[in-house]
């Protein structure tokens, strides 16, 4: 099959001959070959020791259109930006997450996978003294705070700077303006649109290998959109396109199941 040419800094660019499940979420939106190597990583690497062949990863972003010379620049920026370590056997390399990788991977990882909404609690609207610095007023907030302007924020922490007003945010009296902070217009027509193109995908791949495929895709776009905020768009808004998206991906991942490393190089292998 003909695979089709694109700009390396894009990444793939849909193949009119593949099934449009594919194609779908390849044109989804431009694809970084370096983050896709971060989620392929992270969803294959579950231990410390796992290890993916160089050979491996070019069979499955060949599959999604990569050229092997665009993966080889992305391996070389996660292994300058100590993502990954490499190690040489032979003439191949195989390649595991760094520590500090793990870390960032494992961090990351209940938000990910998790298969429904974060656990409710109130959200607090934080309005600091007008009088005192705004860096002041941000310093002293919690790190899941969202600022919404100067001196004003959402967070679910109720510590607050000293003399803060502090109340809790009804959900149902939200204001536009409110919502459209913490879930911006764009943020929202993408996870619709994701939702909509995972909706479309009812059939399984025979092939093992485009099953793993279109698995990474569907998980790399997710977490593409759900690493960009918090829990305050679920906690606020409750049935958005955010809630929609993330059943549709579980839905995808259930039945598509990880394969476990030794059946991924068999299934890879020339």
């Amino acid at each position: 099959m003909t695979r089709p040419t694109h700009d390396p800094d894009l990444g793939p660019t849909p193949d009119p001959l593949r099934d449009p499940a594919f194609t779908g979420l390849i044109a989804f939106a431009p694809i970084k070959v370096w983050s896709m190597v971060v989620t392929i990583m992270g969803d294959l690497c579950r231990n410390p020791d796992d290890r993916i062949t160089g050979q491996a990863l070019g069979r499955i972003m060949g599959d999604m259109g990569v050229a092997n010379q665009t993966l080889r620049v992305a391996l070389h920026r996660l292994k300058r930006d100590g993502w990954i370590e490499a190690l040489r056997e032979g003439r191949s390399s195989s390649y595991a997450l760094t520590p500090s990788g793990r870390a960032r991977t494992e961090a990351v990882r209940p938000i990910l996978y998790a298969t429904g909404a974060p656990e409710k609690r109130p959200v607090f609207l934080i309005l600091g003294d007008p009088h005192d610095p705004a860096a002041a007023f941000e310093t002293a907030l919690s790190d899941d705070a969202t600022l919404l302007a100067p001196r004003l924020a959402l967070s679910t922490d109720r510590d607050a700077p000293p003399d803060a007003l502090v109340q809790t945010l009804q959900a149902d009296q939200t204001p536009a303006w409110i919502i459209a902070e913490i879930a911006p217009p764009d943020l929202m027509q993408d996870y619709a649109l994701l939702g909509e193109t995972l909706r479309r995908i009812d059939t399984v791949p025979a092939d093992p290998l485009d099953a793993l495929t279109l698995r990474l895709l569907a998980l790399h776009h997710w977490r593409r959109l759900r690493l960009r905020h918090g829990a305050l768009p679920d906690l606020v808004l409750g049935d958005w396109p955010g809630a929609r998206a993330r059943s549709e991906v579980t839905r995808l991942l259930a039945r598509l199941p990880r394969p476990t490393l030794d059946s991924f190089a068999t299934l890879a292998a020339p």
